[in-house]
């Protein structure tokens, strides 16, 4: 499977038969998309599906419940009027927490997520989770895999803070990638590892 990201929190999961799309929408005003093909969307925020622009056959989720579709299985939960989604993909667990805000994961919503192989977060500030609230969501999670979303180099003209900050949070040098690629067999097992990608 591979893993690009579009800016704020657009990203693609790929292998060589599905592909996903999470959050296909801009945070600013300004900021415009074109049209895409996909198998399966998601949405974190169900106000933003009528203003994407994609293939009316994708499999679009924008509520919490159970899904699966081509072998997938995705679990999403509302937070805060706010969809974070848990996706078993090529069994890998991606916990995807989509414009989580400033507040922190209650024991009843960590159980959804806890112990995900790959973890994606905002990091930016401003109405979405700080560098520091980040940093405690993924103490909490403790996944193999971290890559962060909605810092000031995908944000456009929405104010984000630089990836520097979160990354001095976070303590560990990070590995930056235009895609990345991951195995469930190629998952790291006795480090945390930092991903930051590139659009």
């Amino acid at each position: 499977m591979t893993i690009s990201w579009k800016g704020f929190n657009y990203f693609k999961l790929q292998d060589s038969n599905r592909t996903i799309v999470l959050n296909p929408y801009s945070l600013d005003k300004s900021t415009k998309f074109s049209k895409f093909k996909s198998d399966i969307i998601l949405f974190s925020n169900p106000s933003q599906v009528k203003k994407v622009k994609f293939n009316k056959e994708a499999f679009t989720i924008f509520s919490a419940g159970e899904y699966e579709t081509n072998n997938i299985f995705i679990y999403g939960r509302e937070i805060n009027k706010n969809i974070v989604y848990l996706i078993i993909y090529d069994g890998v667990k991606i916990a995807f927490l989509g414009e989580f805000n400033n507040q922190e994961l209650e024991d009843k919503d960590l159980e959804l997520i806890e112990g995900a192989d790959v973890l994606i977060l905002p990091v930016g500030g401003g109405d979405l989770t700080t560098p520091k609230e980040a940093n405690k969501i993924v103490r909490q999670v403790e996944p193999r895999i971290v890559i962060p979303s909605c810092h000031s180099a995908g944000s456009f003209k929405l104010k984000a803070e630089n990836i520097n900050n979160f990354v001095k949070e976070f303590g560990t040098k990070a590995e930056i990638e235009s895609k990345f690629k991951i195995q469930k067999k190629n998952l790291p097992q006795d480090e945390m590892k930092l991903i930051i990608l590139k659009i």
